[in-house]
């Protein structure tokens, strides 16, 4: 079965994602997918199965695997216990080719990083000793998350023991071009959600006809172009919730929505509430300064 090309959504202000998935907040399990970000999974325990290109690898008592960008897996972890924990961090090629590059002291780093293109499975002492780092992350602000982010990547790439999962280079089944035009679609939307989305504008770049680009984002993604559109302004409107910001209108416009019943209803069809509900528990404590919505 071809893999969908999933989306990350990595914030403007930072170079990476990092989610983190308990028992209850399990990763909405998006199938057997690809995308070209890299990809570090740490999970605690429990046990599970690594579907990871044509490999496949039992994993007891957690696991800690980094692959690189365009490889086709699906999901990493498991439901075995209460205190389960998953921590999945992501970046892009860029975070390699313009940042890390930067610091010749860190090519360490860049060489573990492009090993991790072969997939890298880490032993049992290693995610153990490193789990300090993931857990601490949720307590760190963007500056902190990057320091500790590198600290994890200097022990990884100094001290770690790890097997390769594939001898060579895996290389997705995904030509080069439909890559390229879905990274380029993906930027696109990423530089333009706020502002008024042209299908017509990110066909004529793509040298697709409208409909046939529909026709090939569908192929890609398993979902509609708009759907997609949609999607991503909640995660931006989320994004912009998180920084404090209670001004409901505001973050309708700052996302990209116009609409006020609109985005009611796409904030309820992703996350369940309405941004006024979704405030009210986030920020208990305050007032809202909108009730637009």
């Amino acid at each position: 079965m071809k893999p969908m090309l999933e989306a990350i959504n990595v914030a403007t202000n930072t170079s990476f994602k990092i989610e983190a998935y308990n028992s209850s907040s399990n990763c909405e399990s998006t199938g057997w997918h690809i995308h070209p970000e890299f990809e570090l999974v740490y999970v605690k325990n429990g046990s599970g199965i690594l579907n990871i290109g044509s490999q496949k690898k039992n994993y007891d008592d957690g696991v800690l695997v980094f692959l690189g960008g365009n490889i086709p897996h699906a999901d990493f972890g498991n439901k075995d216990y209460e205190d389960g924990l998953e921590i999945v961090i992501q970046f892009k090629k860029e975070f390699l080719e313009e940042k890390l590059k930067v610091f010749p002291e860190l090519s360490k780093i860049k060489e573990l990083v492009e090993k991790s293109k072969q997939v890298l499975i880490f032993d049992h002492q290693t995610k153990e000793i490193l789990w300090p780092f993931f857990k601490r992350f949720e307590k760190l602000d963007n500056q902190g998350k990057l320091i500790n982010l590198l600290s994890v990547l200097d022990y990884l790439s100094e001290s770690a023991v790890y097997e390769k999962l594939f001898d060579a280079i895996s290389l997705s089944n995904y030509k080069k071009d439909e890559i390229r035009r879905l990274e380029e679609t993906f930027e696109y939307v990423n530089n333009n959600y706020h502002k008024n989305i042209s299908v017509t504008e990110i066909s004529q770049k793509l040298g697709f006809t409208p409909n046939s680009f529909c026709r090939f984002f569908k192929k890609m993604t398993n979902q509609k172009f708009i759907t997609f559109v949609n999607e991503f302004r909640i995660g931006k409107a989320l994004e912009f919730f998180s920084e404090n910001n209670t001004v409901i209108a505001d973050v309708m416009y700052r996302s990209g929505f116009n609409d006020p019943s609109y985005f009611t209803r796409q904030f309820k069809k992703y996350q369940g509430t309405t941004p006024s509900a979704y405030l009210k528990s986030r920020y208990s404590e305050s007032p809202l300064q909108d009730s637009l919505l």
